[in-house]
């Protein structure tokens, strides 16, 4: 079993690095085992009386502790392919087979002279052909590990653990072989239950190879949690081989048992290890379940927030812009109602039209806006005007609230360059939460905005102040992440404060938040003051005299309204005018004479101002310096990057007719230079700059 981290590596016992506190503990155990093993060795000789039942008991335990391990060992090649677990795996698999072959030839066990045809010499050498090929199992497993380049089999694990299980008792069944027919080519090692002189070479090449295995370990570096407490186990291994083969008389001595028992220590070290890793893997891979069942839950609801906040924008720009076109109606009839009423009842109720008017726009943009379907447009803005506004927009709110509004606005600010409407929306937000949280406290219930700026000038800073319940610290870190909201469900999405932020990060500005529980709240925002961009004009900086001459203007736009309305205004300046009600209409005008200037809307039957303009290019070239376009669309992502691309005039329904005025004057004298510097250029030849060539 095993986990993955951050880098996508496998986490298993083999290849889990040891920690300062383990370390501790596997030297301790060592420490302590050592302690006691000194305390058995003057003991060791001292006979006991023989407890045959304590062989089975031991050895079946040895034997089912090495066959859990080498199945556990098994299982983690299964997933890593190290060639080193598979060979520490088959050495687990040797000894617990060999435990079963020992205790089977045991004399006096299950016959006076042992099963499987054993002699009196059998018993001793399957001891050590066990004793010393366990050894050898770990010296290999420690040089083929390297986390380097670590050698991996190839093919299915499933085929070469196998391959090893049957190559294990391949070699059980001929040690064993060896053991009990071969045992009159072996050298006698016992006599009776006492060791004979050879035994001391035999055991010691055992007790060596063992040593070897341990320092080999040690020296193999870097560790794994499963090469320490294998370490542990080889020197349990020394110390049952000492006290059961090399520091007692014989069998059943105190040497004899207490051998046994650090054998069986040996064998059960590494289980141990691995199954407590194993339930410490489990949990964390249960937290990690929990865990990532609790992120998809979470970006489940963000993701159903999202698609519905998408949704509603969506919604909103659509009906946004199907209110441009009645909106320019409206707001083009109260000018120009305005400018031409005799009676001043009528001018003032003009003018009541126009600016209930023009707060629908303002909130259309605000809708267009939210929906993130509205490109910033940058200009100079006057904070404490935008503060007005938003207080103005929900006064009513704040009224019936009993909220008191404190305004408190530094007369000498400098004009910022930004995105009022942009900004107003940071306002109400703001302003509507601070209102939402008042709404369960106590009196008073009080609203302060300060505005002011920095010693240096460089700086606005606007405070808004509730007397609020305020928010606790380990909220206070998470408000202005996206999606984020205390309130309960169907009351807010999470995504107010953290478009708040990211409007005033795109100004460069900062957006903090101090509050303590039961003292209130106060935002406070910091502004750069940024001079305007070159290259950007005045907005009367182009304000000139319109040429010489009457100016013949072709408007272009399928509602008759609007175009009525554009006729009007320009009339009125002494334009001379001419309405086409498609693109299509336009290029059949302009075939039969020619105009000064061309305003089209973009979405038009039949034609678009899109197409239109495209015609132009190829058949009136020159009159690509002399149209504007008109548009209430601003959904369209392809339109709006078509726009961007020619650098043509762009007026967005609703319009103001002032504005409008002011374009055409400023196209009108950029194309009036344009052409005077062609006709100095061409030295009085050709034709007039302002007339069509007719078709190519």
């Amino acid at each position: 079993m095993g986990l993955e981290t951050a880098d996508g590596d496998r986490v298993f016992l083999s290849t889990l690095p040891v920690g300062r506190g383990e370390r501790r503990l596997a030297l301790t155990v060592v420490l302590v085992s050592a302690a006691i093993f000194l305390t058995v060795v003057p003991f060791a000789r001292f006979p006991f009386a023989p407890v045959l039942a304590f062989i089975p008991m031991y050895q079946s335990a040895l034997a089912i502790n090495d066959l859990i391990t080498a199945v556990l060992l098994f299982g983690q090649f299964a997933f890593l392919r190290s060639r080193a677990l598979l060979v520490l795996a088959s050495g687990y698999l040797f000894t617990g087979v060999m435990a079963v072959s020992h205790m089977l030839t045991f004399p006096g066990l299950f016959s006076p002279t042992g099963l499987l045809g054993a002699g009196p010499q059998s018993t001793a050498w399957l001891y050590m052909f066990w004793h010393g090929g366990f050894p050898l199992f770990v010296i290999a497993y420690a040089w083929l590990k390297d986390p380097g380049r670590e050698l991996r089999t190839r093919g299915r694990p499933q085929v070469a653990v196998l391959g090893s299980v049957g190559a294990m008792l391949v070699a059980v069944c001929a040690f064993t072989i060896l053991a009990t027919a071969g045992q009159d080519s072996l050298p006698a090692i016992m006599r009776g239950n006492q060791y004979t002189p050879a035994m001391i070479t035999v055991v010691s090449s055992a007790w060596g190879l063992s040593l070897l295995a341990l320092v080999i370990l040690w020296w193999r570096r870097p560790h794994a949690v499963l090469d320490l407490w294998l370490m542990v186990a080889m020197s349990s291994w020394l110390f049952d081989i000492a006290l059961a083969a090399v520091l007692n008389a014989g069998r059943f001595d105190v040497g004899f048992y207490a051998g046994r028992i650090y054998g069986l220590l040996a064998a059960s070290f590494v289980l141990i290890v691995l199954l407590v890793e194993n339930g410490k893997l489990y949990f964390q891979l249960d937290c990690q379940n929990r865990s990532l069942e609790q992120t998809v839950r979470e970006r489940t609801e963000r993701l159903l927030q999202s698609e519905k906040v998408a949704t509603m924008g969506s919604l909103l720009a659509g009906v946004a812009h199907e209110l441009n076109n009645p909106l320019a109606v409206v707001t083009g009839h109260a000018q120009l109602l305005r400018d031409t009423a005799s009676d001043p009842v009528v001018g003032r109720r003009a003018q009541k039209i126009d600016d209930a008017a023009r707060r629908c726009v303002r909130i259309v943009r605000n809708f267009l806006a939210l929906a993130r379907r509205r490109a910033p447009e940058r200009g100079e803005v006057q904070l404490n005007h935008v503060v007005q506004e938003a207080v103005e927009l929900l006064a009513y709110e704040l009224k019936t609230g009993d909220v008191g509004v404190s305004l408190s606005l530094a007369e000498d600010l400098p004009v910022l360059w930004a995105d009022g409407h942009q900004f107003h929306q940071v306002l109400v937000n703001i302003v509507a939460n601070a209102h939402q949280a008042m709404r369960h406290s106590g009196s008073p219930r009080r609203l302060t905005i300060t505005t002011g700026r920095d010693r240096t000038g460089q700086q606005v800073r606007l405070a808004i102040a509730d007397t609020g319940p305020g928010i606790p610290a380990e909220i206070r870190a998470k408000i202005f992440e996206p999606f984020f909201t205390t309130k309960p469900p169907g009351e807010g999405t999470g995504l107010g404060l953290s478009l708040c932020r990211g409007i005033v990060e795109e100004h460069g500005g900062t957006i903090g938040v101090e509050s303590e529980p039961g003292q209130g709240t106060t935002f406070l925002i910091r502004l750069p003051v940024l001079p305007r961009p070159a290259g950007v004009a005045a907005p009367d900086a182009a304000e000139a005299p319109a040429p010489a001459g009457p100016k013949t203007i072709l408007v272009v736009d399928d509602e008759p309204e609007i175009a009525a309305i554009l006729v009007e205004a320009l009339e009125r300046d002494g334009y001379q005018t001419e309405t086409a009600e498609n693109g299509a209409d336009a290029l059949r005008r302009l075939e039969r004479r020619g105009y000064d200037l061309v305003m089209s809307d973009t979405k038009m039957p039949v034609m678009d101002g899109m197409e239109l303009y495209r015609k132009l290019e190829r058949h009136f070239p020159e009159l690509q310096r002399r149209i504007i376009f008109v548009t209430g669309d601003v959904l369209d992502a392809e339109k709006q990057r078509f726009l961007d691309s020619t650098g043509v005039p762009v007026l967005t329904k609703p319009f103001d007719l002032s504005e409008v005025r002011r374009v055409v004057r400023r196209r009108l004298v950029a194309t009036a230079r344009s052409s005077n510097g062609a006709m100095t250029a061409g030295a009085g030849g050709g034709r007039r700059a302002d007339a069509p060539q007719g078709r190519a």
